[in-house]
């Protein structure tokens, strides 16, 4: 088994391009170096070419069912895809559509008025609060 590894001008989609033979364990290689690939923080969209590649009968790999389990944890960090091409034109894609988290702001631009009548109420909110455990 021998692969390629290409990636876009951009950076953001890489691609692992597979040719010769192709067994469970060289499979399972695969999969631990698109796992990798896939947690990088610029790859968007990971593609694992298996076109060229001479498929073993007993290989059980790219399956839908293990794909998910393997590469669920990347999925769900990052608005990020992962497609198997096969040599018959299908594929599987598995895509999370999940944008990331913003975070939130520290502050909140308000009026002076505003910020004083707010910390007046959680000055008096804070009192309360020291009364009610003693």
């Amino acid at each position: 088994m021998r692969f390629r590894i290409t990636k876009n001008s951009e950076g953001s989609v890489y691609s692992i391009v597979v040719s010769g033979e192709l067994d469970d364990d060289g499979g399972w290689d695969i999969l631990q170096i698109a796992q990798t690939m896939l947690n990088m923080p610029h790859c968007r969209e990971l593609i694992i070419d298996v076109r060229s590649a001479m498929i073993d009968d007993e290989l059980s790999v790219f399956n839908t069912d293990t794909l998910t389990s393997v590469f669920e944890e990347n999925l769900l960090r990052k608005d990020s895809a992962l497609v198997v091409r096969f040599r018959d034109e299908s594929e599987i894609c598995l895509c999370s559509d999940q944008l990331p988290l913003e975070e939130p702001l520290a502050f909140v631009n308000v009026s002076i008025n505003e910020a004083k009548f707010f910390g007046r109420a959680m000055k008096w909110v804070e009192q309360e609060a020291r009364f009610m455990v003693h």
